[in-house]
């Protein structure tokens, strides 16, 4: 039990790295594929339903924890649909003019990350304030994912800019 606590944690810390490294590319003004769009979202959904479902699967099914991911959501969706950025079409590229607030949000999903990681280390058991762990990874990761989303979204519906010279 504990060897799988220590990978499901391991994991969760992982996915919550490769969100913000997804979300580094959104601080520079630079093409990006539009596909990365999605990356630090995904990355973040994922390392909370890995907080949320060790050691009980059940914690999913709580009305508390979908009606702060979906607040958070909607907040993100309103953060990607009105963030500058160009397109484009042809080679499926995206510059965002200021993208840090996903690297900021993804730098403090992977503290939380290592924090919630180390405790459980240090204590060699399930985390007891892991409820506001929780909470905290669900807002982060609810506003990264709806951020993610709509500037996908909106990507595709934006007008054609070359932002790459052939």
């Amino acid at each position: 039990m504990l060897f799988n606590l220590y990978v499901i944690d391991a994991v969760m810390v992982l996915s919550a790295l490769f969100s913000a490294i997804s979300a580094f590319a959104e601080c520079r003004p630079v093409p990006i594929p539009r596909w990365r769009l999605l990356m630090p979202g995904a990355f973040a959904l994922l390392a909370t339903i890995l907080v949320l479902a060790f050691p009980v699967p059940s914690d999913l099914m709580d009305a508390e924890f979908w009606t702060v991911l979906t607040v958070s959501v909607l907040v993100g969706v309103a953060r990607g649909s009105f963030i500058a950025m160009a397109s484009d079409h042809y080679w499926r590229l995206v510059r965002l003019e200021r993208g840090l607030d996903a690297f900021v949000a993804a730098v403090g999903l992977v503290l939380v990350g290592i924090v919630q990681f180390a405790i459980e280390v240090t204590t060699r058991a399930e985390n007891y304030v892991e409820t506001t762990f929780e909470f905290i990874m669900s807002v982060i990761a609810g506003y990264l994912l709806g951020r993610s989303i709509a500037s996908w979204f909106r990507a595709r519906a934006l007008h054609h800019h070359d932002l790459k010279e052939v």
